[in-house]
């Protein structure tokens, strides 16, 4: 049986968000299918939509954005439709999840941000999440953009390092 391409599109986004096992940004999915040529932005709007009509995927508010995941009803769709999936696809996603999912969940679990203070002040905003509630958040002042812009790029690296760290300093 062959079926129809929004069909064919909503069974990749639901075999994508099985396959990860994370919840992910609209935009963390629209970066995994457009980079890999698997669904352009218009196809992957109209899916998320039918899909979450549908109840098969759910959405979920955090206060950094909207998160995606498969629900139970997708998971069982899924279980019967995926072979109507090419053999290839499913394995190319299965190799970019296998290879990504740590980075992915990293976005999903670091939060960076800063305000302008005053001239040449900056408030740098820095948490980590888990189950998007933040479990260690960092607030520096700076004085200049350049350097709040910095300590955001960098926090995605140390973050980790930093938390274990302070952890390890208090637990003593």
């Amino acid at each position: 049986m062959r079926i129809k391409p929004i069909a064919q599109n909503k069974l990749l986004i639901l075999y994508l968000l099985k396959s990860i096992n994370i919840s992910l940004s609209e935009l963390q999915i629209l970066r995994i299918v457009t980079v890999n040529g698997w669904m352009g932005y218009f196809d992957l709007k109209e899916s998320m939509f039918e899909l979450i009509e549908s109840k098969l995927v759910a959405q979920r508010e955090t206060p950094n954005g909207a998160l995606f995941s498969i629900t139970e009803l997708g998971g069982t769709t899924l279980y019967y439709l995926k072979k109507e999936l090419l053999s290839s696809l499913r394995k190319s996603i299965d190799e970019y999840c296998a290879a990504n999912r740590g980075d992915l969940r990293l976005e999903t679990e670091l939060s960076a941000d800063y305000i302008k203070i005053d001239e040449n002040e900056y408030k740098v905003m820095l948490k980590i999440l888990e189950n998007q509630i933040p479990v260690f958040e960092l607030n520096l002042v700076t004085y200049s953009k350049a350097s709040a812009q910095a300590f955001i790029e960098n926090w995605k690296n140390i973050a980790p390092k930093i938390y274990k760290s302070t952890y390890d300093i208090l637990a003593e």
